[in-house]
């Protein structure tokens, strides 16, 4: 059953209790104490708010228990508080089966216990109905719990998935190294080898295979590499060793 049905069943039920247990019995005992005002019973006095009380607790658990759905122990609970609240309402309405009334020199005196007893024993039997209500349908909802336990833990599940930032892995750039060459030297002391960086001049002779043309430090005549007297003013040329292997 929706939840909507439920909630208008349990106005319905609200109202139809009200109306049998509060207002007509209400109506009922003030025409009977107006018309017969010597009629006596154990609750007399006070039946009117007996019946208000009770009343009102009849229509309470009735209306809670319709709002729960069956095989629930909800349910079950304010079912059977119900059926207690009937019981008294009952007791208290029929006066415990006990009676008294006077009119005029006569004196008679009603004992309907046994009947009311009676009458308390056949409500209680509907204490039966609940319980058997109550178990037939609690493997129903058990299922129903799991299957929705699963749903909603499915939906959980899929809302932290789209939730989850994305992980992505960072590769090295490559790109920003700068591209420089490199020669190994001999370390003595280590007996390890060292990259230090080729000059311009080596860089050169290794890319294009050309021997880059030199000047005379005396008269500036141009010189090849491989000179070592200028051939202009006979000038020593000194050349710089950069204990780079032939």
């Amino acid at each position: 059953m929706r939840k909507k049905s439920r909630t208008s069943d349990a106005i319905w039920t609200a109202f139809t209790e009200t109306i049998r247990f509060i207002v007509v019995p209400y109506v009922l005992v003030d025409l009977v104490t107006k018309n017969f005002p010597d009629l006596d019973t154990a609750f007399m006095p006070q039946i009117k708010l007996y019946i208000i009380f009770f009343g009102g607790m009849i229509a309470s658990a009735s209306t809670l228990e319709v709002m729960n759905r069956p095989g629930t122990f909800k349910r079950m609970l304010f079912g059977l508080s119900s059926l207690a609240f009937i019981c008294l309402w009952l007791f208290v309405v029929f006066g415990g089966g006990v009676a008294n009334f006077r009119w005029g020199p006569y004196f008679v005196e009603f004992d309907m216990s046994k009947i009311v007893y009676i009458m308390l024993f056949g409500v209680s039997l509907k204490a039966l109905l609940v319980v058997d209500t109550y178990s037939l349908n609690r493997e129903l909802v058990k299922d129903e719990e799991k299957l929705e336990k699963l749903r909603t833990a499915k939906l959980k599940a899929a809302a932290r998935k789209q939730i989850a930032p994305r992980r992505r892995t960072v590769e090295p750039a490559f790109s920003s190294m700068a591209k420089v060459q490199y020669r190994v030297t001999p370390d003595d002391e280590v007996g390890a080898s060292q990259y230090a960086p080729q000059s311009e001049e080596e860089s050169l002779v290794d890319a294009l295979g050309v021997q880059p043309t030199e000047g005379c430090p005396v008269c500036g005549e141009p010189t090849r590499p491989t000179d070592k007297v200028c051939r202009n003013c006979g000038a020593w040329i000194s050349r710089p060793s950069h204990g780079r292997s032939r």
